[in-house]
């Protein structure tokens, strides 16, 4: 097997483990904020997003800037199992006021660290590589959500919402320890110094004189505004559904989130690379808003669990597979600091700042009297034909970039 190969295998496994421990914290820390304070709050810590996000991508320049990638990945993956750790301890001593913290750890740890698996992954494999084990990347990944969201609809009912939290902490030791392996035996990616490489250690400088970065990042932010309000929507209707029921919902959305990842095996290990050998890089770009429209409309003649569910479902199943597979090719011609810094700035400030952005608009309109639940649906479904809109740009200057 040669390195491109052995990285894709060693790295995907990587974040098998991580991503079988989010099915674990994803579910509990939901409910756990709604048993708190109630499902209408959920846009009010969503709206502190940012802030968070923005913070944690600043300290991680700063540690790669210091440490390296290599180093990088360890510390913060450690340091999030200690985190979501602690959280535990404070949630099982009957602590409230650490469920928002373990909500907004939960949606920052998992983008930082799947971001970096896929920065060394966009780092050791050529573009043509690239097309073909992106989607078998993203499907060996895609076991652990699976497998960690089944879990979690099998004991979540009988061990309670609190003890998926410690099995979430003690899925990133191993994580840690092959990603580490995988950076000793085939090497770090030649670092630029901070001075040839940008102007600060974010790398905002780099979307200066990159429109295929900017494009990427409108793009996210606006598709993360109908991952939001897709997810606002659905949350809304299962706490009425579940009500006084909390282990019920974390076992019903364990098994939800169970089967949509293993639904999504199919679209990574199939439909994924035969699209990606077979269709021209913008058709698959085009296809995702084409598909989420569809969906959302249908949602929007008839509100139910079912139909939002569908559109919700839908959403995470692509953009787990197909989007993620033909966005990360995007990157693999980029040097260093556009591959592990403006990344970062797009795939984890720009996934969560969509969400948390969208929270803070939908927070001062329900301050003003709007009952926004009325409205997810609509705003979904405006931002879905913008994103449509604006897949023209970015693969006419991405293809450039290639040329």
């Amino acid at each position: 097997m040669n390195k491109q190969y052995q990285v894709a295998v060693l790295m995907a496994l990587a974040a098998l483990f991580t991503l079988a421990g989010y099915e674990f914290i994803r579910s509990a820390s939901t409910v756990l904020f709604k048993s708190a304070y109630g499902a209408e709050n959920l846009p009010l810590v969503m709206a502190a997003m940012p802030v968070v996000v923005f913070l944690g991508v600043a300290l991680y320049g700063r540690i790669l800037s210091a440490l390296g990638p290599r180093r990088t990945l360890l510390v913060t993956s450690l340091g999030s199992g200690l985190l979501i750790f602690t959280c535990y301890l404070l949630v099982v001593s009957g602590s409230k006021v650490v469920t928002p913290f373990l909500y907004l750890i939960k949606e920052l740890y998992i983008v930082l660290l799947i971001e970096q698996y896929w920065s060394y992954i966009n780092s050791s494999l050529a573009p043509d590589t690239a097309k073909k084990l992106n989607g078998p990347i993203t499907g060996i990944a895609g076991f652990g959500g699976a497998l960690g969201g089944t879990l979690v609809g099998m004991t979540a009912g009988e061990w309670g919402t609190e003890a998926m939290l410690l099995f979430a902490s003690v899925s990133v030791i191993p994580a840690a320890l092959v990603s580490n392996l995988t950076y000793r035996l085939h090497g770090e990616p030649e670092v630029p110094t901070l001075v040839e490489s940008s102007a600060g250690h974010m790398g905002w400088h780099w979307f200066k004189g990159n429109p295929t970065l900017t494009y990427l990042l409108v793009i996210v932010l606006i598709s993360q505004l109908v991952a939001a309000v897709l997810d606002l929507k659905f949350q809304g209707l299962l706490s009425i559904q579940f009500a006084g029921n909390p282990d019920e919902e974390t076992a019903f959305q364990g098994w939800f989130f169970g089967t949509l990842n293993t639904s999504v095996l199919l679209l990574q290990f199939i439909i994924a690379p035969v699209l990606m050998s077979l269709v021209a890089l913008r058709w698959v770009h085009i296809l995702m808003p084409l598909i989420h429209v569809t969906a959302i409309g249908l949602a929007i003649v008839e509100p139910t669990v079912f139909s939002v569910g569908l559109a919700f479902f839908l959403f995470k199943a692509f953009d787990y597979s197909v989007f993620r597979a033909a966005k990360e090719v995007l990157y693999v011609p980029l040097g260093f600091d556009e591959r592990y810094r403006a990344k970062q700035i797009i795939d984890v400030f720009g996934y969560r700042t969509g969400k948390g952005a969208s929270s803070v608009v939908i927070v001062l309109l329900q301050r003003a009297g709007v009952l926004m639940s009325n409205y997810y649906l609509a705003a979904g479904f405006i931002a879905t034909v913008v994103w449509l809109v604006l897949i023209f740009p970015l693969t006419r200057h991405a293809k450039a970039t290639q040329d």
